[in-house]
């Protein structure tokens, strides 16, 4: 895309009507990539796999295509390219939404769908200042109904406390917006005890949304179940080790550097120095 068809687009975008029109286009590609990916796997893969380096894929919605067909030979990379020139225009909508004052029934509309996307591939640029757009400026004019607003109030919160490790910030917004949900709560409370079992069970148990927000604490909540395994036994069950760190062996072993030795099912930790 040149800078020249991008000025132009983004101009043809502050027009109101063409914004709902852009933003049709956009819904419909999306579902026809969700309908395309197929297994919930292989749409999962798609969003994880989706890196944008720069915010400026080449192509734009005017440039979308048919859908591949499941009998064609695609290639590989043609999912995760779909998904990035969808994630573009989506922020342009959003940009051509702050950029024409709208606070609308359409802007809250767009709003919560381009969250939601965004909130799946995990691309924060995308997702936080929609999220703070959508909580400070359009709520207040075009209100949120309960539910939604617990919905979205709960994501902020989750990404607060997970992407950016801010607990005291997190449990500031839970009372600012006097918030209570009991699955939210005890992410807070395993973060804050760094309760890795607690976290673990919790993430099983949440919606695919807040699972994609507690993902960011991943890292961090395994290596602090493996620094606790590592001090507290001298041997542990395969099984028990993969649970308690949340990943099998392999990936252990090639992610994480665990330099422990596995003999059959037995993990050995650490060996006992003879004096």
């Amino acid at each position: 895309m040149s800078p020249e068809e991008h000025k132009l687009t983004t101009v043809r975008l502050l027009d109101l009507r063409t914004q709902e029109v852009y933003y049709t286009k956009i819904v419909d590609r999306y579902m026809q990539f969700c309908a395309t990916a197929g297994r919930n796997d292989a749409l999962d893969q798609a969003f994880a796999s989706l890196t944008i380096q720069d915010g400026r894929p080449n192509d734009t919605i005017s440039s979308f295509q048919a859908p591949h067909s499941s009998t064609g030979s695609a290639p590989a990379s043609q999912p995760s390219k779909d998904l990035s020139t969808i994630m573009l225009a989506m922020r342009k909508t959003r940009e051509a939404i702050v950029a024409t004052s709208r606070t609308d029934a359409f802007a809250l509309r767009a709003y919560l769908f381009i969250i939601r996307a965004t909130i799946l591939t995990r691309h924060m640029e995308s997702y936080h200042p929609a999220l703070l757009h959508l909580l400070r400026n359009i709520h207040p004019s075009s209100a949120l109904s309960a539910s939604e607003r617990h919905e979205f109030v709960g994501y902020y919160i989750l990404d607060v406390a997970c992407r950016q490790g801010d607990l005291a910030a997190a449990y500031e917004i839970r009372n600012k917006y006097h918030y209570k949900d009991a699955r939210v709560e005890a992410v807070l409370q395993a973060l804050v005890h760094d309760n890795w079992f607690m976290f673990w069970r919790v993430q099983r148990l949440v919606d695919g949304y807040q699972k994609r927000l507690m993902e960011w604490s991943n890292d961090s909540m395994r290596k602090h179940a493996l620094k606790c395994l590592g001090k507290t036994y001298l041997s542990a069950e395969k099984a028990y080790v993969e649970k308690a760190a949340e990943r099998d062996w392999e990936q252990l072993k090639k992610k994480d550097s665990v330099g422990w030795e596995l003999n059959g099912e037995i993990v050995t930790i650490r060996r006992v120095k003879r004096k």
